[in-house]
């Protein structure tokens, strides 16, 4: 199934990085308890993204019911194979929102996706930019989704980044938009205007369900399994 290939590329990406601990500490109790600490703080971060994305599953909440959310959603990002996974992907009559989360604590500055943090009284660059990642998934969805539904408007995907728990955030001229808290995501999400119509928004959500992997890259592709959608209240327009 897809989210199986998906898994099987986190395994071996773990396992690549118990492998560098024992070559660098070899068979050793202190190469044993390196493998314990890292295999510890990937559990702890683990519950941690589950605790700030807490708040995003009651923002559909806000909405009418047509409008629909995956949790964990897996997209393609290229015609080999290749595959991403959104933390929460929304669709609705404003259009499609690709939300990244980051519980990250502490301060954060960024200027061009160039990210930094802040460690006591210096800045520290941050390897991986969080708006640079989410800029790639919304093109690489936008384009995806647009072979496949026929009629879609312009610039109706948005991947915002959201930090339900960070301490301060600077962010200037970055590719997407950038939010500390849900409140601020989900007033910038009622004040979009309306871009998709309601059959628009069941065929993107029909093509996220039924995604299968290409024929090309895989000898049997299965389709991925459909998704549950989130239970909620109903909500008038």
């Amino acid at each position: 199934m897809l989210r199986a290939a998906f898994q099987e590329k986190i395994i071996a990406k773990k396992s690549a990085k118990h492998q560098e601990i024992h070559q660098a500490l070899g068979s050793s109790t202190l190469g044993g308890l390196a493998s314990f600490v890292y295999e510890f703080k990937q559990a702890k971060n683990q519950f941690k993204g589950s605790m700030g994305e807490w708040g995003i599953s009651t923002i559909l909440q806000c909405f009418p019911d047509t409008w629909v959310m995956f949790n964990n959603a897996l997209i393609s990002t290229n015609n080999s194979g290749g595959l991403t996974e959104i933390d929460h992907l929304i669709i609705g009559l404003k259009g499609v929102f690709l939300l990244e989360i980051k519980t990250w604590k502490g301060s954060f500055s960024a200027y061009n996706d160039k990210w930094k943090r802040r460690e006591g009284s210096n800045w520290v660059a941050v390897t991986d930019s969080p708006t640079s990642q989410s800029a790639y998934h919304q093109k690489m969805f936008s384009r995806w989704i647009t072979s496949v539904v026929p009629n879609l408007p312009e610039s109706f995907v948005y991947a915002p980044v959201v930090f339900p728990i960070a301490k301060w955030l600077g962010v200037n001229n970055c590719s997407v938009s950038v939010f500390q808290g849900v409140p601020a995501l989900l007033q910038t999400m009622v004040n979009c205007p309306e871009c998709l119509t309601e059959t628009q928004v069941q065929a993107i959500a029909d093509a996220v369900a039924n995604y299968k992997i290409s024929e090309n890259t895989t000898p049997t592709p299965r389709p991925i399994p459909k998704p549950k959608l989130v239970k909620r209240q109903n909500y008038s327009s």
